[in-house]
């Protein structure tokens, strides 16, 4: 069923149906990460997981977040737990970082 009002000569039904996503509240979501995943069940938070170690195909909780997440939250949650590991990253994950943070940097000087 198709509301007319999203619908527009100029540029479609696309447009305005980005613009509407903003007010929909996700009530389920689940997004497997490099090292872990995202979850969220309406009304639940939020959680963020990343893998056990020592048990293949399981995951530990790292965090419950209320809203969610962007890329710098996941960044910085997977630099927690690699902290607590004890395991220190590898050079290759040191560069990723370290780009990432001067990708982070730029766009906060170009605003």
């Amino acid at each position: 069923m198709w509301n007319p009002h999203l619908i527009s000569e100029d540029v479609g039904v696309g447009f305005n149906i980005w613009k509407l996503r903003r007010t929909f509240t996700r009530v389920y979501s689940m997004r497997p990460l490099p090292s872990g995943a995202l979850f969220r069940c309406y009304p639940g938070l939020w959680k963020v997981f990343y893998n056990d170690k020592d048990r293949p195909n399981r995951y530990l909780l790292a965090k419950e977040l209320i809203n969610h997440p962007d890329a710098e939250d996941l960044e910085i949650i997977d630099g927690d737990v690699e902290e607590k590991s004890g395991q220190g990253p590898s050079l290759f994950d040191n560069a990723v970082g370290m780009f990432s943070s001067l990708n982070r940097f730029m766009k906060a000087i170009s605003k």
